[in-house]
């Protein structure tokens, strides 16, 4: 089995070779560029990314990893455990989440889990996947929502959004970020922060995530 480590720390890259069974055939790649050249070719089983390698928002670096990867399982290894870009990196595709400075044993166990067909999140996230996850078959039981004069699907509390709202809206769920939405629409971020607060206050959400899953009945 084949497990391609793209990562330019050497001490990461050795806690994963010790994580690795002698059995499989490790890669080391030093950037996104070949990473996801070499995933193509190798086809590997497992890839263990480095998330200091890539740019935010990262989760779009990943879904384009685990696209190309096809069947392999793709684990993003952060600095820092941050909910939002957890759950974030789950729907990209990612089929495990741990920290960079994970002990070889550890890492291991997460390789095991997540090639024998689980996915490894850290243990603090999840009750909010369950919060998430009942919202999802909240939203499937619920009525079918109205259309808007463009033919998008928009809820009552959507509706009631001012044109600036659900242009801005419509671009966060697309994925581009607070500035991105500023390029788009030629406003200011602090503007786009502005509008992001009302948007949540009239919705009744409290981050981008909950809106991103209102607006797309996840």
């Amino acid at each position: 089995m084949a497990i391609l480590v793209a990562s330019q720390d050497t001490e990461l890259i050795d806690r994963c070779r010790r994580a690795v069974s002698a059995e499989h055939q490790l890669e080391v790649r030093g950037d996104f560029a070949r990473t996801l050249e070499r995933i193509q070719s190798l086809a590997p089983a497992v890839v263990l990314l480095d998330a200091g390698l890539l740019t935010s928002p990262i989760e779009k670096q990943v879904a384009t990893i685990v696209a190309a990867g096809r069947t392999a399982r793709v684990i993003v290894l952060t600095q820092v455990f941050q909910e939002d870009e957890e759950i974030a990196l789950l729907k990209a595709g990612a089929k495990g989440c741990c920290r960079r400075g994970v002990d070889a044993e550890s890492l291991q166990r997460v390789i095991n889990v997540t090639q024998s067909g689980g996915v490894w999140v850290t243990r603090t996230l999840l009750p909010r996947l369950v919060m998430e996850l009942r919202r999802a078959a909240a939203a499937q039981q619920a009525p079918t929502p109205l259309r808007s004069a463009t033919g998008k699907h928009v809820s009552d509390k959507l509706a009631g959004l001012s044109v600036r709202e659900r242009e801005i809206v419509r671009l966060l769920v697309d994925g581009a970020t607070n500035k991105e939405v500023a390029g788009a629409l030629n406003i200011s971020e602090r503007t786009v922060k502005g509008h992001l607060s009302n948007v949540f206050q009239k919705l009744g959400v409290t981050d981008r995530l909950k809106l991103v899953l209102m607006v797309r009945g996840e």
